[in-house]
This record gives structure tokens, sequence and C-alpha cells, in this order.
């Protein structure tokens, strides 16, 4: 994927050291937000069928949920959430109407049963923007330093 001008502008200003770690991420993105944050282990019952993520903005923090699974996964499904962090998406479900479940049924089909939460740009550009920030978020949690090449691979040209 791409890396996007909006994903590196966002990922500068987060200040991280230069082979961050996962708790370094947690921590600018706090700041960022302005509260902390809550990891919970999420049901199908508490995000909804199809969803395997959540961010949910409180008064005094935020509760990130994720569905159980491979750990690579849940990963990318918290850099998926704490990107909607960082890019200033809503993290509250309208107040009522999706609560009582006026809109279940909207995008079942799809794997998509939250998507008349509020959100100040469109689904589809708020989702595509907060999966290239969660990809470019792993590249950083990736990134490991250089290893100086051995003698045996400097003279076997490896």
């Amino acid at each position: 994927m791409e890396q996007s001008t909006l994903t590196a502008d966002v990922i500068e200003t987060l200040n991280l050291p230069k082979y961050p770690k996962l708790d370094d991420l947690v921590n600018a993105v706090e700041t960022k937000y302005g509260k902390r944050l809550v990891f919970e282990e999420g049901t199908v019952d508490t995000l909804g069928e199809g969803v395997t993520g959540q961010w949910i903005d409180t008064s005094t923090h935020g509760i990130v949920r994720y569905l159980r699974g491979p750990q690579v996964w849940i990963m990318h499904v918290v850099l998926h959430e704490l990107s909607h962090i960082l890019l200033g998406h809503k993290g509250k479900p309208l107040d009522g109407l999706i609560a009582g479940s006026f809109f279940s049924g909207i995008g079942k089909r799809n794997g998509v049963s939250w998507m008349c939460r509020a959100v100040d740009v469109p689904l589809d550009e708020a989702e595509a923007a907060a999966e290239n920030l969660a990809f470019g978020l792993a590249r950083v949690l990736h990134a490991t330093p250089v290893k100086e090449k051995t003698k045996a691979e400097r003279v076997f040209g490896l």
C-alpha cells in the first residue's frame, strides 16, 4: 500500500523515537488525543456483527475494542482505531439511532454494521485514510536498524 502524504504528515507529528515500540505509539496518541486509552477485547455482542474494532470517545478517556484473533490481526485492528483518533474522526455513534438498532440492518451484507456513525468525512474516505495510516504506523513499529554486514558477507558479496 502506497503511503499517502497525510499518513507521512501524521506520523511525523507523533515525534516517535527512531525505533518505537507499541507503548511509544500509544503514549504519543494519548498525548495528541488528550485522554488516556483503555484497550478491551470485544465480542460480536459488544461490537456488532461484522465489526472487528471500535473506538469509543468518552468524556474522560477513549476505549479501543477489538475482536479476539491472531496477534498480528489484533495489532492491525488496534492501529486502525488509533488512526481514527489521530485523524480526528468521531468516536461515538449517533445517540439513540444506533443504540436503538435503528440502522442495525444497514451494511451487514458487506460486513459494515456500524456504517451510520457520526463522522466528519464520508465513510469510505475515513476508512481508507485510517487503513493507510494503520499500515504506515505498522511500518514504523516494525522498522529495525540496518544490520552491518559481517566480514564473510562482504567477502562473498552477500
